[in-house]
């Protein structure tokens, strides 16, 4: 099985789904990482380019800790944009790692690069497959796609993975990020939700699990209905 995350931000795929990815790369699967920017806007005391090298660095930590591939895009970090050609570069991502499932963002969220990508994803999974849509890959038909999202939003996950055996794992790969966490702590306000992160992003792991009977799981929202075994 293969499985690619695409996801906005350099954290974004440890704190939503880390779990779930190290679980599937431990059971021999492929799993690819793919970043839309390089979270070059999430930093203090710093300028963008400092800044890119560091998340980059500290992503390529995370994904090995997490036992997955890891690619950049060249989006920018708040400005990711709604057009043809962007949904065409994904298009050509989905081709080139022909994925059996995707990862992404749920499409009701407060930051505007989470909404974006999963709009362009959400498109680009449907022209993947069409052979008149011509790129530099040959077409390719996912399975299907599972959405994954803060707490804070209209998200209501009905496909839960038990990540018991790995929530320590995820976490560890969560603290890969040092200038992140660093950043999001002290943010304030606007990430509230990520005051005390690890705390955080546990704490809905537990909650998460209670509605399965498990003690920490990671919840998705599919677009298609079908049978599960992990993500399948």
């Amino acid at each position: 099985m293969s499985i690619l995350a695409i996801v906005a931000h350099p954290d974004d795929a440890d704190i939503f789904c880390g779990g779930t990815l190290a679980k599937h790369a431990d059971r021999g699967d492929d799993v690819q990482i793919v970043h839309m920017t390089s979270g070059e806007y999430g930093g203090i005391d710093t300028t963008e380019d400092e800044l890119v090298s560091v998340r980059q660095e500290e992503a390529r930590n995370s994904a090995a800790e997490l036992g997955c591939g890891c690619d950049f895009l060249e989006f920018n970090d708040g400005r990711i944009e709604q057009s043809l050609e962007n949904r065409l570069v994904i298009v050509d991502v989905i081709r080139n790692h022909q994925p059996d499932v995707i990862l992404t963002h749920f499409n009701d969220d407060m930051h505007p690069d989470h909404r974006a990508t999963s709009r362009l994803v959400s498109n680009a999974y449907y022209m993947a497959s069409l052979p008149l849509v011509e790129t530099e890959y040959d077409p390719h038909d996912p399975d299907n796609v599972y959405y994954f999202g803060k707490p804070t939003s209209a998200f209501d996950p009905s496909v839960y993975i038990d990540i018991s055996d790995y929530q320590a794992r995820k976490e560890r790969a969560i603290d890969h990020h040092d200038s992140q966490v660093e950043f999001l702590e002290n943010h304030g306000g606007i990430d509230a939700e990520f005051d005390n992160l690890i705390d955080g992003v546990r704490a809905e792991a537990r909650v998460l699990g209670k509605r399965t009977g498990v003690e920490y799981a990671e919840g998705f929202a599919p677009l298609h209905d079908v049978t599960t075994d992990y993500l399948e």
